[in-house]
């Protein structure tokens, strides 16, 4: 009788720190995955930083010009009403280019928890003006094949955040190839009550040993020193929250990322 007490409070001790052995790892699991995604999320602020730096740089540079054209030809006696009304609606528009990328940038990297409903197409138009400048320097050629009425419930500025990922890995691995002729496919389609995203590079796809991890933390394509290994885990956090499931396979020609969200999540 004695020994069936003492295993029932054995057996009751064991349980008790199981269930916190559990709760601390759960505890430090979680921890482990908020400072992954302050990383990331620090990383993308630092990259769009010196990216809206480099999209002012041309427009404040052709501004300049202008006014010192304006100088030039008003010594010559050149400038007339046309002259003037050509100027004020040339400098208009680079103004009014400055302030859209300032907006998209400000609306990135604005924290927001909010769902909402949006269409796939206008958040790849968003990464596009959010890019523009990296992809004229990276001579990328971003082919799209959008169906423009699918809208998916979620958080806008996180799937902004999954589109300059897979973006960002294609231009890494064309830059680790050197690859000329560089094309990211992107296509959204609804097949059986499904959406499905396709990102397609042709930057020679991914090593045969990494692929199969390429969604975990910490692991990287790039040379020593280059990557984080954070972009594509963060990615894959950001679709299962949505409900959804990211896949990845070698082409002939390079790396083919498909994303599925199920009829809950359209």
């Amino acid at each position: 009788h004695e020994q069936k007490k003492l295993n029932e409070k054995l057996t009751k001790e064991n349980k008790f720190f199981l269930k916190k052995w559990d709760q601390r790892n759960l505890l430090e699991h979680d921890k482990k995955d908020k400072i992954i995604e302050q990383q990331s999320r620090l990383a993308a602020m630092g990259e769009m930083i010196d990216a809206v730096a480099h999209q002012w740089k041309q427009p404040l540079n052709a501004i300049s010009m202008m006014i010192d054209m304006l100088k030039d030809d008003f010594e010559t006696n050149d400038v007339d009403s046309e002259y003037v009304e050509d100027l004020d609606e040339t400098i208009h528009l680079q103004i009014d280019h400055m302030v859209t990328t300032l907006n998209e940038f400000r609306n990135f990297l604005r924290p927001s928890t909010k769902n909402e409903n949006f269409y796939i197409n206008t958040v790849v138009q968003n990464v596009q003006i959010l890019m523009k400048d990296e992809l004229i320097t990276q001579n990328l050629h971003l082919l799209l094949d959008i169906d423009q009425n699918i809208q998916i419930f979620g958080n806008k500025n996180e799937f902004k955040h999954l589109f300059i990922n897979l973006i960002n890995n294609s231009i890494d691995a064309f830059n680790e190839q050197n690859s000329p002729g560089r094309n990211i496919n992107i296509r959204c389609f609804t097949k059986d009550r499904q959406i499905f995203i396709e990102v397609e590079d042709n930057a020679g796809g991914i090593p045969k040993n990494i692929i199969k991890h390429v969604f975990k933390p910490n692991v990287t394509t790039k040379s020593e020193g280059k990557g984080t290994g954070i972009g594509l885990y963060m990615t894959s956090q950001i679709i299962t929250k949505n409900n959804g499931s990211i896949s990845v396979k070698n082409t002939k020609e390079g790396a083919l990322f498909t994303i599925i969200f199920r009829e809950s999540s359209i």
